[in-house]
């Protein structure tokens, strides 16, 4: 009994200790976007943004979003964010920077060499 409860602490530590290391999800889908009253375009809800079908914005000074939107031929946005950022010990970790465009805005490591 004593084993087998031994066994579970370990494969949770494990999982724990690798998920740890897994990126967050930067890369959102939203369907049923089809803009209101322009033909041909998505609409973004959350930033108030109109994206031409099979096109990208790259928005810059929205409030605090920093991300890339894609408009597909059935309306589906393709949101595409900053990649969640693991760093080492000594590190530190820049504001994103919201006057520029996408990637460029995320957020970036220094690491003393």
């Amino acid at each position: 009994m004593r084993r087998c409860h031994l066994d579970n602490l370990l494969r949770l530590a494990l999982v724990l200790m690798l998920t740890s290391q897994v990126p967050g999800f930067a890369l959102q889908y939203r369907g049923n976007t089809q803009h209101p009253i322009l033909p041909d375009h998505c609409y973004y809800e959350e930033l108030d943004l109109a994206v031409p079908l099979k096109d990208t914005v790259n928005p810059v000074n929205v409030g605090n979003s920093c991300v890339s939107v894609f408009c597909r031929e059935d309306y589906v946005l393709m949101v595409q964010h900053c990649d969640r950022i693991n760093f080492g010990s000594g590190c530190i970790i820049t504001a994103n920077d919201y006057t520029r465009p996408y990637p460029d805005c995320c957020p970036k490591i220094i690491c003393p060499r």
